[in-house]
């Protein structure tokens, strides 16, 4: 019991994240089509929530701990949506085209 009581306490901005990556699902279920892209935005959301809640709130200088869960479930809500549109973005972009013409591959 002790050793689950550890492991939740560190993984608390995690679950936090989980929840609002749960919640920020919702919005983005077209996008979801199936259970692989619904688990990728699940877990997107949870590990930038568990990676950058401490940096942000030490940024903004919150230190109360219902406080900074509510950072925790902030950053996994958008966290899934930043990850997801970052790779939207990366696959309408065609980076080949932009290194050709940059490096005189004969393009535009």
């Amino acid at each position: 019991m002790e050793l689950l009581h550890r492991l939740l306490e560190k993984l608390d901005w995690a679950i936090a994240g989980l929840i609002g990556a749960i919640v920020a699902s919702w919005w983005h279920r077209d996008d979801l089509t199936d259970r692989k892209a619904w688990l990728l935005f699940l877990s997107t959301g949870a590990a930038c929530a568990h990676y950058l809640t401490g940096m942000v709130s030490a940024y903004f200088g919150i230190v109360e701990p219902r406080s900074v869960a509510g950072v925790g479930f902030l950053l996994g809500t958008f966290g899934g949506s930043l990850i997801a549109a970052i790779h939207r973005a990366i696959k309408a972009a065609d980076l080949w085209a932009l290194i050709r013409s940059k490096f005189g591959g004969g393009g535009a």
